[in-house]
């Protein structure tokens, strides 16, 4: 369209030809003007935005004469200054943006304007209505909380919305995301599993969606949900677009409902269903490792009694009191459960012993037997238990639940506030296994122990060493021996108080005989497995040889090849020290363990003691010979110290020493005495044994 007018002469013909070509083909108006503002050309399909037959249409024609300031006018002054204008303005109902320069003569002044302006109308409703999108979606994505990302792998672009900002508790959201940011938001422990995730979608060209923990600058943990998708063009994954939702609310939901399925609301036990499935569990590892697994069934005596006389609410609180009783009263491993009412059920795992449950049981009846304080009264209700062994009495956790349910009926009918396997011989063997270590904890407390001295000999039968050996007399059972009463103080913890007053009795006796001229003397000291574990047994041993003032090199330790072996790495430190310190290490039964040579040559020791179950038959039994030739060839090989122990016998005596033994022990030289008995036999000393 052309409509032309008063034209100045300042205007060339090739530029309106120019012009004219150009506006053709655009949706634009485009025009010029004098120096005067009066208009020169329009052209265009946009021209109707400059000049209108109907004078009550505005037009940029009207506004540029309009004395009434406006961004036309205002413009348009400023171009005939020597400015490039941009102005936008609204004529006929429609948005226009506009751009005006100065147009100059052949001699450079300028003369007037040109302009061109483009209807931008539907470009701006477009720009609102995606303006409104985004305002709907940011508050959709707050109500549900769900932040969402996009990573454009091809340029490294990496956009955040506002609402992941506040998941990840941000407050300041000026500075730009980069692609790590979100990363470091995500638990530690699951950020593996959510590279796994994207991974995978990549790889497979699937979305991927997976829950995590994420930690956000405001401190507080949050559950979220990850989701999002992979595009891909010819090169590969080129934009990844990811939401994380806020999906705490959910998850407590649904802990507080596995919760519910699963713990005793009353007392925050296990139920019965999460019981079945502990006790599954605990027969099946029992099975595969031939281990044993208690049920012990606890029911209260005359609870039923508080309820009637006091009512539920008190008898509930009562449970509530009382839980906290029976959870000590078994190990961190072990599961109580509420079976209901006054009803609990106990799974203990792995057990050492039927001795070990009942020491379980016993404490279970003790805790009960204190009174419960509730709403300021002092309430009384003593506890009976029935206990199951696993495989002895069922190899089902039902058959073990049925079996402690019927056990606890015999408790009863026997009286209150008492425990009883469900076998009868099982239940004798516990009893009188319970005795035992009550009886080994009043004689440490009563020094009912005292330690015998077996010497050591060298081959021409000088003595080298002694090795203190503990020995227990009950006043009422008798002499128990150490086969007996040993792994019972291992089992029940009394070793390690044992095992050091053994080590500060010896050595003390050890002073005595330096004392008296016996300086040449070493002191052999069995320790124990839970001695060689515990990592302050170097620095109280130094304590006691400084107290003490015999020498490092005087003392000798000795353990065996399956206490040093139970423990690889935390042993050989141990023997380290006591090593470095001065002290010999021994490995006492040799050929009995492991006997593993890598062993051997890990954990350093000093010496080898063959067991006595190859000096036992000699001279007779030639394997046994070879046996013995052969583990000295390798102590020697290795710069050991070799002993024989359990010779019993001149002709034994006279064997070993031939084969090479360094050190001889056994009744042929001397039984274990007492050290006032062993001091006069040094005193007589000849080499050729048989002192008894």
């Amino acid at each position: 369209m052309s409509r032309e007018g008063p034209v100045t002469e300042t205007v060339s013909h090739a530029h309106a030809s120019l012009l004219e070509l150009v506006a053709a083909a655009m949706p634009a108006a485009l025009w010029t003007t004098d120096a005067r503002a009066g208009l020169a050309t329009w052209e265009g399909l946009a021209a109707d935005a400059i000049v209108s037959a109907d004078e009550s249409v505005p037009t940029l024609a009207r506004l540029l004469a309009s004395t009434t300031p406006n961004p036309a006018s205002d413009a348009h002054c400023r171009a005939l200054g020597g400015e490039r204008v941009t102005f936008a303005f609204e004529v006929s109902g429609r948005n226009l943006r506009a751009f005006v320069e100065p147009l100059r003569d052949a001699s450079g002044s300028i003369a007037g304007v040109t302009g061109i302006a483009f209807d931008v109308t539907e470009e701006l409703r477009a720009v609102e209505t995606l303006q409104r999108s985004q305002e709907t979606l940011a508050l959709a994505q707050a109500a549900a909380h769900v932040g969402s990302w996009t990573h454009d792998l091809v340029t490294g672009e990496y956009t955040w919305s506002d609402e992941l900002y506040a998941i990840c508790g941000r407050t300041d959201r000026d500075t730009p995301p980069s692609p790590g940011m979100l990363w470091q938001y995500v638990h530690e422990d699951d950020r593996l599993a959510l590279d796994a995730s994207m991974e995978f979608a990549r790889d497979e060209r699937r979305p991927f969606a997976i829950d995590t923990r994420l930690i956000g600058d405001d401190g507080i943990e949050r559950w979220v949900q990850h989701r999002g998708r992979f595009h891909f063009d010819e090169a590969g994954a080129s934009l990844v677009l990811g939401t994380v939702q806020d999906v705490s609310a959910r998850k407590r939901a649904e802990d507080n409902l596995a919760y519910r399925a699963n713990y005793d609301e009353l007392t925050g036990l296990p139920n019965r269903k999460l019981l079945a499935d502990r006790l599954q569990q605990a027969v099946l590892a029992a099975n595969h490792n031939g281990a044993q697994v208690a049920v012990l069934y606890v029911d209260l005596d005359r609870f039923k009694a508080i309820n009637d006389t006091l009512g539920h609410e008190v008898g509930n609180r009562f449970l509530q009191a009382i839980t906290p009783r029976l959870a000590a009263a078994v190990r961190d491993t072990d599961t109580v459960a509420r079976s209901g009412g006054d009803e609990f059920i106990a799974v203990l795992t792995d057990i050492a012993s039927v001795g070990e449950a009942a020491r379980i049981a016993e404490r279970v009846v003790e805790a009960f037997s204190r009174p419960v304080a509730v709403d300021g009264r002092e309430l009384y209700s003593s506890a009976s238990v029935g206990i199951s062994v696993f495989p002895d009495d069922g190899l089902t956790p039902d058959d073990l639940v049925r079996s402690a349910e019927a056990a606890l009926y015999r408790a009863k009918e026997r009286g209150y506030g008492t425990f009883r396997f469900y076998a009868a011989v099982t239940h004798a063997r516990a009893v009188d296994r319970l005795g035992l270590e009550h009886a080994l904890r009043r004689g440490f407390e009563r020094d009912e122990f005292a330690l015998h001295y077996q010497p050591l000999v060298d081959p021409k039968g000088r003595v080298v060493a002694v090795e203190a050996l503990l020995r227990w007399t009950d006043p009422t059972l008798g002499p128990v021996g150490p086969d007996v009463f040993v792994p019972l103080c291992e089992e029940i913890g009394l070793i390690v108080p044992l095992g050091r007053w053994v080590m500060r009795e010896a050595l003390e006796q050890l002073a005595t005989w330096n004392r008296m001229g016996l300086n040449h003397l070493r002191m052999a000291l069995n320790i124990s497995g839970r001695q060689i574990l515990d990592p302050t047994l170097a620095s109280w041993l130094r304590q006691v040889v400084t107290e003490t003032g015999v020498a490092f090199e005087q003392v000798e330790l000795e353990m065996t090849e399956s206490v040093v072996m139970g423990d690889v790495p935390g042993a050989r430190s141990v023997i380290a020290e006591l090593r470095a310190l001065g002290a010999s290490v021994s490995l006492d039964d040799f050929g009995t363990g492991y006997s593993s040579l890598s062993y051997l040559k890990h954990f350093n020791v000093d010496a080898l003691k063959i067991d006595r179950a190859f000096i036992r038959d000699l001279p007779a039994d030639r394997g046994d010979v070879a046996i013995v030739s052969a583990v000295v060839a390798l102590g020697h090989a290795m710069g050991l110290r070799v002993v024989a122990e359990g010779v019993e016998t001149a002709e034994q005596a006279a064997l070993v020493a031939r084969l090479g033994c360094d050190e001889l022990q056994g009744y042929y030289y001397a039984k274990p005495m007492p050290p006032s008995r062993l001091e006069r036999v040094l005193g007589n000393w000849n080499g050729v044994g048989n002192v008894s």
